[in-house]
């Protein structure tokens, strides 16, 4: 029963302000009704009865009671329920209507609370779309089926995402995120599986490579003929015996045997100088030739270690990571391990099962899947190098969590644009919804999702916004079809005509046009900032080569991206946007803003051809734009 079992004779019903009767088979949930808790609630009972009475009360526009004492019609929590729950799995919950009355119950710390926002979400409409905008439709009754009967489990113990909004708890809560690296989920709230000391990149300071680098050089990695800090050696002996040492202190300063789970991280730092000297490469080609064989050998008699020590929900995690990614042979990880496998290398125009881009990564998975009780993902979302043009993905979101899913995966944490904060230009907000309700249900309705955000995110433009995104998904990837987070404006898209241009244009014009409030209005031109960057980068529309305000509306999008809050441009460059010289933002790409200070010589001379592009078009226009496109 992993997908939503629901009996349903109706969907959401959002009811006005106007009275109207229930039919037969419908319960009419009004202010008169109790929430029933038992005589001595639990955190987690008292926590659920909180949610329903606030966002009850605010529907009803007056307060409804919570009681230990049933009145003729209640919606019964835990204890006070008769829902059967045995059967169900852990975190996991039921909704159901017994004898005219509404029963909600959940099983292990958090199934309880994750019910009291399901039913606020299926019958009252409540949605939270943003860490500030939550859509709560006013009613004087809401209606519930008779006959319902909703059962849930989660597809994953472990769900994370970065973003803006997903770090806020109500958010988390309401669209199921758990993990606690993000967010701290508090104890009433169902606590948050978290990672104690690290989350990622952790093994050289585990294993100490740098205290160790002249006194025992043969603690790190031989790597191309040479000892490096950048690695440990994993078959050495006194390597485990120290990571050991200190993954067991982590332990005794932060363990929490009370939590659902908790989760070491022992993972390679991140680069590719794995250890070659000739212990490690033995045991290595008697596992497949694999250099994943002894990261899971090292970790496993970490884990064993964890286990004699009494530690029961505690997991070992490390990466299947580049030179650690495909799976190794006569070795397989213990229970207690986590193998995280990252797909930074995949393409994002096309799902995860495609073979003619993605085939190499889908091996991984499927054989991690055979060997692996815990797989987990670290998966991507947004473009790296240039975090501010259209990063257009939208089409796999949900087709990715899917395979996730289907191949015995137990957690997956999607990094998106963590600094949106400070380049915030794109569909961020959008993204990192979409990307929370398939982590919640990878078969959700999604295009209703995306039609709702819409709505109440963009306001009456919304139906603008998603024919945007729709043609944005449709030209993903450029010429050779494919989409990677490292790839430059010009190649996030295949290339649209100028009518296209124009078209598009005309949609962000009609969702402005259409907005009521600031804020929509707002949210719409910060997303235009991306396709504005996007079309600078590849000389269409207002910023076309042959245009002579190229220079003038290069300067205004850089005007409109500082007032926007944005002051960095991607993730590894360190320049900051208020920096940039004039001539440098006037001359020179988009893409290239960050390098034009640094007196790049390709950078330079497509400056100076952009010069001369302004004095005399359209010839040196037809220069720039040939100049752009062969250097792209």
């Amino acid at each position: 029963m992993k997908r939503f079992l629901t009996v349903l004779l109706a969907g959401l019903l959002l009811a006005g302000t106007v009275p109207f009767a229930a039919a037969a088979d419908t319960l009419a949930v009004d202010p008169t009704w109790t929430i029933l808790i038992p005589a001595q609630p639990t955190a987690a009972e008292r926590f659920a009865a909180d949610k329903l009475q606030s966002c009850l009360s605010e529907v009803f526009g007056t307060q409804i009671a919570v009681s230990s004492q049933a009145g003729e019609k209640y919606i019964a929590l835990g204890a006070a329920s008769a829902c059967d729950v045995s059967e169900i799995a852990d975190n996991g919950y039921r909704i159901a209507v017994i004898d005219g009355n509404i029963h909600i119950n959940g099983t292990a710390q958090r199934g309880l609370q994750i019910a009291a926002y399901r039913f606020l979400e299926e019958f009252c409409g409540r949605k939270v779309y943003t860490s500030t905008l939550t859509v709560l439709p006013k009613s004087e009754q809401i209606l519930v089926p008779a006959d319902t009967d909703l059962v849930y489990e989660p597809f994953f113990e472990s769900t994370d995402t970065d973003w803006k909004s997903p770090s806020d708890t109500e958010y988390s809560m309401a669209n199921g995120l758990t993990n606690g690296s993000r967010r701290r989920l508090s104890a009433e709230m169902g606590g948050s599986v978290d990672y104690l000391g690290g989350f990622c990149h952790t093994i050289g300071g585990l294993c100490e490579t740098e205290k160790y680098k002249d006194t025992h050089p043969e603690y790190l990695a031989l790597h191309d003929g040479e000892r490096t800090t950048d690695q440990p050696c994993l078959t050495n002996p006194d390597v485990l015996e120290i990571c050991t040492k200190n993954v067991l202190k982590i332990l005794e300063e932060k363990h929490d045997p009370n939590a659902p789970l908790q989760i070491v991280s022992v993972t390679q730092n991140d680069n590719f100088s794995n250890c070659q000297c000739e212990t490690c490469k033995a045991f290595e080609a008697a596992h497949g030739g694999k250099s994943s064989a002894t990261v899971v050998n090292f970790v496993n008699q970490i884990a064993d270690t964890v286990k004699e020590k009494g530690y029961d929900n505690v997991a070992i995690d490390t990466f299947a990571y580049y030179y650690s990614q495909e799976a190794p042979t006569g070795i397989v990880p213990r229970d207690n391990v986590i193998i995280r496998l990252c797909s930074i290398q995949c393409c994002f125009s096309h799902p995860l099962d495609r073979k003619q881009c993605n085939g190499s990564f889908y091996k991984d998975l499927t054989d991690w899947a055979k060997i692996c009780n815990r797989l987990y993902i670290w998966d991507y979302a947004t473009n790296y190098a240039h975090t501010c043009t259209v990063f257009p993905d939208f089409g796999v979101i949900q087709r990715n969590m899917q395979i996730f899913y289907e191949n015995n995966v137990k957690g997956v944490y999607v990094e998106g644009n963590y600094y949106m904060s400070s380049c915030d230009t794109e569909f961020g907000e959008l993204r990192a919804y979409m990307i929370s309700k398939c982590l919640q249900d990878p078969y959700c309705d999604l295009e209703s999702e995306v039609a709702g955000f819409c709505d109440a995110y963009y306001g009456p433009g919304g139906q603008y916004m998603k024919q945007i995104v729709d043609t944005f998904t449709q030209h993903a990837g450029s010429f050779d079809n494919e989409l990677h987070i490292y790839y430059g404006s010009w190649s996030c898209m295949r290339p649209f005509t100028s009518a296209e241009v124009r078209r598009i244009d005309g949609l962000w014009e009609q969702a402005k046009q259409a907005a009521e409030t600031d804020a929509q209005r707002q949210n719409i031109e910060r997303s235009e900032l991306s396709w504005r960057w996007w079309k600078a980068c590849a000389g269409k529309g207002e910023f076309s080569f042959f245009s002579a305000e190229r220079g003038d509306n290069k300067e205004q999008l850089y005007n409109d991206l500082l007032a926007s809050g944005a002051t960095v441009f991607a993730e590894f460059f360190s320049e900051d946007l208020r920096e940039i010289a004039p001539e440098v933002i006037r001359y020179a790409s988009p893409d290239d803003w960050h390098v034009g200070k640094e007196n790049d010589a390709g950078v330079q001379r497509q400056m100076r051809i952009e010069r001369l592009a302004e004095r005399f078009p359209p010839l040196f226009g037809l220069v720039a734009w040939f100049y752009t496109l062969t250097h792209s």
